[in-house]
């Protein structure tokens, strides 16, 4: 079968320091090889999960929509292709017109057309725990700008005309 890999990390800035892409890449292909998948496309991109227009990954699912054979779709874990229930349903549609078969590799997770009641669970588990992880980092960013407004402290950098100061 046909693989399609796809790397993701949230930020330009984890793109480039983090070296999660290289790693994902790295396992993504180790486990195509051991499934004896064929490795056709490398989709590796910064692009936030919890946007509403995800430009880059529309891309990876037009691809997979065109192909005339079935396309395996290569993933670390979950949370790298979504964090959100928005896509699943997309994602269900290709996989029960037999389009498209899921690999979370660290879930050791595969979902196909005939996936059992308990893989569907597992998976449906999986997003709501990424999309719970998203939740709760917003609560605790507004949670310290609400608590630097009480102390007439600055929340950000200082505007351009002032110094920014880190003790």
């Amino acid at each position: 079968m046909k693989a399609i890999i796809l790397a993701r990390v949230s930020t330009e800035e984890q793109k480039l320091e983090w070296g999660s892409i290289p790693a994902q890449l790295r396992i993504s292909r180790e486990y195509a090889e051991r499934k004896e998948l064929k490795i056709g496309n490398e989709y590796q991109f910064d692009e936030s999960s919890t946007k509403d227009q995800r430009k880059k990954f529309e891309i990876v699912i037009n691809e997979i929509k065109a192909s005339k054979e079935p396309i395996a779709l290569v993933v670390e874990t979950v949370d790298r292709l979504q964090r959100s229930f928005k896509e699943s349903v997309m994602l269900d549609d290709l996989i029960k017109s037999w389009k498209l078969v899921l690999h979370f590799i660290r879930e050791n997770l595969v979902i196909h057309k005939n996936s059992n009641s308990s893989e569907i669970q597992r998976w449906d588990l999986a997003v709501f725990v990424a999309k719970s992880y998203v939740l709760q980092l917003s609560d605790n960013v507004k949670r310290t700008i609400w608590d630097k407004r009480k102390k007439w402290e600055w929340a950000g950098p200082a505007p351009i005309w002032y110094i920014n100061i880190t003790l």
